[in-house]
């Protein structure tokens, strides 16, 4: 009996190692986690000194927006600070057509004239 027992278990033993050999020799699809997570041990590791080094240089190689382009037009007619979020409006207090501009500018254009 004891024989029996260990024969039996000699051979699950032996079917549970050959068999799976067996069915994964004839698979050609994509590859499994183990052997990616094998590649990725295998590469060789980045010292954090040169990373942190690289990324400076890749930030100070960059040029920088000008500050012209922080701001984007609206479509009322106001700026945008991208950064910030500020918006900026200006508003002309005499708008072209209203009384007090066209006194403004008759008067503007009668001081020029008489120089």
């Amino acid at each position: 009996m004891i024989l029996q027992a260990w024969v039996g278990g000699v051979v699950a033993v032996v079917s549970g190692l050959v068999l799976p050999l067996g069915v994964g020799a004839g698979e050609t699809g994509p590859p499994s986690a183990a052997s990616i997570i094998l590649n990725l041990t295998n590469r060789p590791v980045e010292s954090r000194e040169r990373a942190f080094t690289e990324d400076i240089k890749r930030e100070a190689l960059a040029p920088r927006p000008s500050a012209v382009d922080e701001w984007e037009r609206q479509p009322d007619g106001s700026m945008r600070n991208k950064k910030t979020g500020l918006i900026l409006v200006v508003h002309n207090p005499c708008p072209p057509g209203d009384i007090e501009h066209e006194f403004a500018l008759a008067a503007y254009n009668r001081s020029k004239s008489r120089r």
